[in-house]
């Protein structure tokens, strides 16, 4: 059965929501760390809030719940266990290398992400629009980079593990989008699994990262609690949000959304907060995110009959 298709309108709805609640996520995510300096508490306290809502939508007979057999616990074990190792990689790659480094590689994503989908998942190869906007944000990506920090790599291992992120984002980014594809289930169910498999990486990160023994000595600071509760309605709506829009359109269209609000957040900072900011710096994150915006989601390759009865297909 050939799965519904999605107007214009409605995937240009959920980029936007999506973007929206990203947007705001971070914002609100600051201020509510610096409110409350437990950053792993304050994910945990996100993580527990969105699936603790899908439960009780549940309970309260909204039907959002399937049964929790193999088929969908496995694929969301292996989805959180590329993110839990995608976070600790990245954590690995700041250490050795400078926000430059992995701005340029998150920039470089949506390429690889593309490959991946045409390799794997039947996409046809982008089209001559979609492959100059590809190559705009690459472009205008390193040139803010050039013009702000640069890039600073520390040895080898600094790119091994710049290269271990880059790679389980991109395996995340496709295999996501394989799982709204092929696994039939409810926004809230996945928003639920997300969340609630997520926890106990969260739990490790906290006693590995010594965040427990810093408790006792946390001082909160004024509106902490409004700020949490804020951050964890904003988790709930990134959640639903993000496996919405990643339902309607392709994988390298959506990391190319994450990479998108990434410069559109910097662009807003540097703006609204200018510290030896150039004009130049801040013209190549305007053309970046406008490149960005001529992208188009590639097609599904066309099947074709071959000699001996067998199907191929045509990029």
């Amino acid at each position: 059965m050939a799965p519904p298709t999605v107007g214009l309108a409605e995937k240009l709805f959920w980029i936007l929501a999506y973007s929206g609640c990203s947007s705001t996520m971070l914002v609100i995510n600051k201020l509510a760390v610096g409110a409350l300096p437990l950053p792993t508490v304050v994910s945990g306290a996100q993580l527990a809030v969105s699936a603790a809502v899908v439960v009780v939508m549940q309970m309260f007979g909204a039907k959002v719940m399937g049964p929790m057999d193999r088929t969908r616990v496995v694929p969301f074990v292996l989805y959180t266990a590329m993110f839990a190792g995608g976070l600790f990689a990245n954590m690995k790659a700041l250490l050795l290398t400078n926000v430059g480094a992995v701005i340029a590689a998150r920039s470089c994503l949506p390429v690889i992400v593309c490959i991946i989908e045409w390799a794997f998942m039947g996409r046809s190869l982008p089209s001559a629009r979609s492959t100059l906007s590809l190559a705009g944000v690459v472009g205008f990506a390193g040139l803010y980079i050039r013009f702000d920090s640069g890039v600073d790599v520390n040895g080898t291992s600094g790119y091994v593990w710049l290269f271990i992120w880059w790679m389980l984002l991109a395996l995340q980014m496709t295999y996501g989008k394989w799982m709204t594809e092929k696994i039939e289930m409810t926004q809230w169910e996945r928003v639920f699994y997300t969340n609630a498999f997520a926890i106990p990486p969260t739990i490790l990160l906290f006693f590995f990262t010594g965040e427990f023994s810093n408790v006792s000595d946390v001082e909160m600071g004024d509106g902490a609690w409004f700020w949490l509760i804020a951050s964890c309605v904003m988790g709930v709506g990134i959640s639903y949000s993000g496996w919405r829009t990643r339902s309607v359109i392709t994988a390298t269209t959506f990391t190319l959304v994450g990479v998108l609000n990434k410069m559109a957040t910097i662009a807003f900072t540097v703006i609204v907060w200018p510290n030896d900011t150039t004009a130049a710096s801040i013209l190549a994150l305007v053309f970046c995110i406008l490149f960005g915006l001529l992208y188009q989601d590639a097609p599904k390759r066309k099947e074709r009959p071959s000699i001996g009865g067998h199907k191929a297909t045509m990029s």
